[in-house]
């Protein structure tokens, strides 16, 4: 009986393991991949978080839900590398000549996924 329950309770600690997020926290939304994101590094993990502030904020109103790379962004315009005050998607999202989102502004969480992407591209 005893090893059973060790097997039982060895197989219930292995089959929590292999995934990037914490179920008992409730974070699965903000680390679950996203198909055609590669979250393997660190770049693609930034891409992920301002992705998911996106997604949340922006693909409701805007298509830019098929952009899966930030060479996309920047190819689209909408982000310039490295630099926050040329990129159209975080002046906008500032506020600056535009009111984006419409429902208010971002928190300082989200800003600060977005701020961490481009500033890091």
């Amino acid at each position: 009986m005893k090893k059973i329950s060790f097997l039982l309770f060895l197989l219930s600690i292995l089959s929590g393991c292999g995934q990037d997020y914490n179920s008992n926290y409730g974070d699965y939304s903000q680390y679950s991949p996203v198909e055609g994101i590669d979250s393997s590094t660190p770049e693609g993990l930034r891409l992920l978080e301002a992705y998911k502030v996106m997604q949340t904020n922006c693909f409701q109103c805007h298509s830019w839900s098929e952009y899966k790379t930030s060479a996309q962004w920047v190819s689209a315009g909408l982000v310039t590398n490295g630099n926050l005050g040329s990129s159209l998607l975080y002046t906008k999202l500032k506020n600056v000549g535009g009111n984006m989102p419409p429902a208010g502004q971002l928190s300082t969480a989200d800003f600060t996924s977005i701020e961490n992407w481009i500033s890091n591209l």
